[in-house]
C-alpha cells in the first residue's frame, strides 16, 4: 500500500495493512457486531473483538456511532482523542467514522473530530480536511520555534520531543534546525531536524533516501527507537554530528556552524586568528571561549567584525569512538592550545587521519581539502 506524504496527516483511502505502531479506527455499534464496512475490515483483518463496540481491541479502536445523534457520540470521540494523546507513539488511522451506515455526513463528523486535527499521531480522512481547515485554520502547518542556542544536549532533547514526527515523517511542527554531519566518506553533509535525524544515547542517525546507503541501514535501531518499521522513511545511518547552524554568515556568505574555526578581523585592522566557535554556557550564546573571557558571535556581528571560516575542529575523528568528543570541548581545546599544527589540521577537515605527520604531508603536497561542501 503506497502512502502519499502531504502537508497534513492523511489516512489512506484503502487500508489493507498496518505497521507495528498503527491503529485502525472505525465506527461501530455499542454491541460490537462488526458485520459490514470498516467494522468488518477491522474484525477480519486487524483483530477487532466481536462484542466490543467501544475502545481498543486487537490493532483497532472502535467508536460507537449507531446509537443516536451527534451529542450521543461526542463522549466516545473525546475518549478516543484522550486515548491517542496518552499513546503518542501509536499512529491512529481514522476512517470516515459515522459516514457509512450510521448516516452522518462528512461535515458533521469533521466538526465532531476537530480536536483531533493537529495531533501528530492521528491521521484524518482526506474528505474531512476542508472542513477541519475551516474550523481550525492552517496553523498546524507552521513549525514550532527553534531555541535561540543549540548544542548537542538540546538536539538530544528535541529529537526525543519530536520522536513520533521524525519516525512518521509528519514534519509540520518540527522546528527548522540545520545541522552538519560526516561519515566514512570524509565529506560534510547537511540536513534539518524536519528531514529528519535522531539520536540514540550519544549516537546520531540520519534518514537517507539514496540506495547507496542501504548497506549501512540499521533496521533494528529504527524499530527499537520508534517501535515501528517506519516504512518509506529511507535508510537510517549512523553518522558523526559536526555542528549546528548559527544562522550567521561569514565574509564569503557561508553559514557559520558550531565547530568552525574563524579568523576575526576587527575595524582597527587587528584580529583574532583561527578561533573555534561553540556555545558559551554562561551567556547562552554562540561564541569563542578564550582563556579568561569569551567573545560572543552576536557581539562580533554588532561591531562589524569580518568573520572568515578557515577550517573546522573535526579532525582526527573516529567512527568507532563512543561518544564522540563534544563540539564545545573540541573548540575549547583548540582555542587553549592554538598550536600551528592544530590550525593546520583544522583546515584539512573533516578528516579521520590519526597522526600529525599525515596532515603535515598533505600540507607539503599542497592538498586543499574542500571542507565547506
Amino acid at each position: 500500500m503506497k502512502r502519499k506524504r502531504t502537508n497534513y496527516n492523511i489516512s489512506p483511502n484503502n487500508i489493507t495493512e498496518l505497521s507495528q505502531c498503527e491503529i485502525f479506527v472505525f465506527g461501530s455499534n455499542l454491541v460490537g457486531h462488526h458485520g459490514s464496512g470498516a467494522a468488518r475490515t477491522a474484525y477480519e483483518k486487524f483483530g477487532a473483538q466481536w462484542g466490543v463496540g467501544n475502545g481498543p481491541t486487537g490493532r483497532c479502536y472502535a467508536i460507537p456511532t449507531m446509537h443516536g445523534g451527534i451529542e450521543d457520540i461526542r463522549p466516545y470521540v473525546e475518549e478516543f482523542i484522550d486515548y491517542a494523546r496518552e499513546h503518542p507513539m501509536n499512529r491512529f488511522l481514522l476512517t470516515r467514522v459515522g459516514c457509512g451506515i450510521a448516516g452522518f455526513v462528512d461535515k458533521e463528523m469533521a466538526e465532531l473530530f476537530q480536536d483531533a486535527f493537529g495531533l501528530p499521531n492521528i491521521a484524518i480522512p482526506l474528505k474531512w480536511l476542508p472542513w477541519m481547515i475551516r474550523l481550525n485554520g492552517s496553523c498546524f502547518d507552521r513549525p514550532d520555534a527553534a531555541p535561540d542556542v543549540i548544542n548537542e544536549k538540546v538536539l538530544h532533547e528535541l529529537s526525543k520531543r519530536y520522536l513520533y514526527e521524525i519516525g512518521s515523517g509528519c514534519r509540520n511542527r518540527i522546528p527548522n534546525i540545520h545541522v552538519r554531519y560526516t561519515c566514512e566518506t570524509g565529506k560534510f553533509r547537511y540536513t534539518g531536524l524536519e528531514n529528519c535525524f535522531f539520536f540514540e544515547d550519544e549516537d546520531m542517525y540520519v534518514w537517507e533516501n539514496d540506495d547507496k546507503w542501504e548497506e549501512d541501514h540499521n533496521q533494528d535501531m529504527v524499530e527499537y527507537v520508534f517501535q515501528d518499521e517506519c516504512k518509506g522513511r529511507g535508510f537510517a545511518t549512523r553518522v558523526l554530528f559536526a555542528g549546528v547552524s548559527t544562522n550567521i554568515k561569514d565574509s564569503k556568505g557561508q553559514y557559520i556552524y558550531t565547530g568552525d574555526v574563524i579568523s576575526i578581523r576587527r575595524r582597527d585592522g587587528s584580529f583574532y586568528d583561527n578561533l573555534a566557535i561553540s556555545t558559551i554556557p554562561e551567556s547562552k550564546e554562540y561564541g569563542f571561549m578564550l582563556d579568561n573571557h569569551s567573545l560572543c558571535l552576536s557581539e562580533c556581528k554588532e561591531r562589524g567584525y569580518i568573520l572568515t571560516r578557515t577550517g573546522t575542529t573535526f579532525y582526527k575523528m573516529d567512527m568507532s569512538e563512543y561518544p564522540l568528543q563534544s563540539v564545545q570541548s573540541r573548540a575549547h581545546e583548540l582555542n587553549m592550545l592554538h598550536s600551528r599544527q592544530d590550525v593546520l589540521m583544522s583546515r584539512l577537515t573533516p578528516n579521520f587521519s590519526k597522526e600529525d605527520w599525515e596532515y603535515s604531508v598533505m600540507d607539503k603536497l599542497g592538498i586543499e581539502f574542500n571542507w565547506d561542501k
